[in-house]
C-alpha cells in the first residue's frame, strides 16, 4: 500500500469516527416510517378511492397507508377532497370510462387529487419540487404492471458486469 494510499484509508476512517460519533451525540430528527397496523382514519374511503381510480381490485394496503400520510401532508385538505373525490366518482361513473380522466370544471380539485392519487400509485412519489415526498419505488403500480416482462430498474440478476455483453 502506497502512502497515498494509506493516508486516503486514514481519512475515510476518520471521518467515518466522526460521523458515527456526530449521530450519536446529536439530537438528530428521526424520520417515521408509515406503520401499517396504526388506524390511519379514512384509509378504507382512500383504498377505496385508490381501487375505483386505477381499477386495481388489489392493491398493496402498506403501500396505500404510506401514500395516504404523504397525500395528507403534501395536499391541503386532504380528507375532506377525498371525501369529496369519493362522492363524484360514486355518482358520476361514466368518468372513470373514459381514455383520459377529465372532470368538469366544477370539479377541479377533485380532478387535482385524483391525478395526486393516481401518480402516487404510479410512480411512488406524491408532491412536486422541494415537497415532494418519495415513497415507494419497486412496488409502484407501474412497476407491477411490466414485472412479468421488466427487472426492476437497478436490480441485477446474473453475475457482476453480465449486463454488459450483448445478447
Amino acid at each position: 500500500m502506497t502512502h497515498y494510499s494509506r493516508r486516503r484509508v486514514l481519512k475515510m476512517a476518520g471521518l467515518v469516527a466522526i460521523a458515527t460519533t456526530a449521530g450519536q451525540l446529536l439530537p438528530l430528527p428521526r424520520l417515521n416510517a408509515a406503520r401499517p397496523d396504526a388506524p390511519l382514519p379514512g384509509l378504507d374511503d382512500f383504498i377505496q378511492v385508490s381501487r375505483l381510480l386505477t381499477q386495481q381490485a388489489m392493491l398493496n394496503t402498506t403501500v396505500a397507508h404510506a401514500l395516504m400520510l404523504a397525500l395528507s401532508q403534501t395536499q391541503k385538505g386532504f380528507i375532506s377532497g377525498l371525501a369529496q373525490l369519493k362522492t363524484v366518482l360514486q355518482s358520476q361513473p361514466a368518468l372513470l370510462q373514459q381514455e383520459t380522466l377529465t372532470f368538469a370544471a366544477a370539479d377541479a380539485e377533485c380532478e387535482k387529487l385524483a391525478k395526486a392519487i393516481l401518480g402516487g400509485w404510479y410512480t411512488g412519489v406524491v408532491g412536486k419540487g422541494n415537497h415532494a415526498l418519495y415513497v415507494t419505488y419497486v412496488n409502484t403500480l407501474a412497476s407491477e404492471l411490466v414485472s412479468d416482462k421488466l427487472v426492476p430498474p437497478s436490480f441485477s440478476y446474473g453475475q457482476m458486469g453480465s449486463w454488459a455483453t450483448q445478447p
